[in-house]
């Protein structure tokens, strides 16, 4: 499925945006977050654009999607049948709706307004969901958006800790989609694209406007990397540090992705996973040289990461082995150095270092 994507500068070029999307629809259904909706100030806009269409709006969820949340706007999209869908909001919200949509079985287009400057949730084919408190990722061609509309004043307002856990969120996965087993020569552009613009912005402690209009820009880069090679490791073992522990989605892979990077970028070939080794090493030094991390990897990702505000809570409750066991073996796979139970043991240690 081909997607088209706009991103608009303009308050003027979003409104046209919109109105070309939603054409001659008399209905829509709204995805939208709680408070985050009006105060990005989507909220007005979006109704202003709205108004000669009957709106329905749903943000009846938790922040990370559950199964029987999904099923009632399922519910309310099979009883309204709306001509158009539209998702307005960061990564749940993004899932929320793609997952509506999906299995209402309904042909019905939708239209992604991301809000938050990371996930790539609006431009990926999959969905995260709980399910019996057990995080998944739903994988489909259908649940991918038809329309995808960037407007970086949306996230201009969007507090510090946030901006880290997003943008560090779109980080990571440019990177697992760079060292990725399934990586392209596509996959590799948006990855590189994205990689240049987050790292070097996303610790700056004051960010502009047109700092944050490339980080937006950026992680919709990510997004359509990981749709093509999906995730590594470091994603694979967040999921019980979200649903256990409570900690963010991106400051969850955040947490091992010191000792991920260092891993990957040393691992010798006898535990490569692809089919080019030479070719990995090529990639892995560039890689080095647009980190910086030439000399101690481990401990440049972790000093950054500190920065950011995503490091290790002491004050939470942590189990080693239960994180280690929690990790998502599907996603792991895609990891080009091989992982064992020990290496993912050590992984997990590593975060309190």
């Amino acid at each position: 499925m081909e997607q088209y994507i706009e991103c608009c500068q303009t308050e003027e070029d979003f409104k046209n945006a919109f109105s070309s999307f939603v054409g001659d629809a008399r209905s829509a259904l709204v995805v939208h977050g709680h408070r985050s909706y009006q105060a990005c100030g989507a909220k007005d806009l979006v109704e202003a654009l709205s108004c000669q269409m009957t709106v329905v709006d749903f943000d009846d969820f938790t922040e990370n999607p559950k199964m029987e949340d999904v099923q009632k706007g399922v519910s309310l999209l099979q009883r309204t049948e709306p001509d158009v869908v539209v998702a307005v909001g960061g990564g749940s919200v993004m899932d929320m709706a793609k997952l509506i949509r999906h299995y209402a079985h309904l042909d019905i287009r939708l239209l992604a307004i991301p809000t938050t400057a990371g996930t790539g949730a609006e431009s990926t084919q999959f969905a995260v969901c709980y399910i019996d408190g057990v995080k998944h990722s739903i994988s489909d061609a259908s649940i991918l958006p038809d329309s995808v509309i960037l407007y970086p004043p949306f996230t201009y307002n969007n507090s510090r800790y946030l901006t880290s856990c997003t943008g560090f969120d779109a980080l990571a996965q440019a990177i697992e989609a760079y060292w990725n087993i399934n990586a392209t020569v596509e996959s590799d552009h948006h990855a590189l694209e994205a990689i240049s613009m987050i790292y070097p912005l996303l610790e700056k402690e004051h960010l502009s406007p047109s700092d944050r209009d490339a980080l937006l820009i950026g992680a919709n880069a990510a997004g359509r990397a990981i749709n093509i090679t999906r995730t590594t490791v470091p994603h694979a073992l967040s999921y019980t540090l979200t649903s256990k522990y409570s900690y963010p989605h991106g400051h969850a892979v955040a947490l091992t992705f010191p000792f991920f990077l260092k891993y990957n970028l040393e691992g010798d070939a006898s535990r490569y996973m692809g089919s080019d080794y030479g070719h990995h090493v090529e990639k892995m030094e560039r890689l080095r040289s647009m980190l910086n991390v030439q000399d101690a990897p481990f401990a440049v990702m972790k000093h950054y990461i500190s920065r950011l505000g995503l490091g290790f809570d002491k004050n939470r409750d942590f189990d080693d082995m239960t994180v280690a066991r929690g990790i998502n073996l599907e996603r792991a796979k895609n990891t080009p150095i091989a992982i064992d139970p020990d290496v993912i043991l050590a992984a997990v240690k590593s975060i309190r270092e």
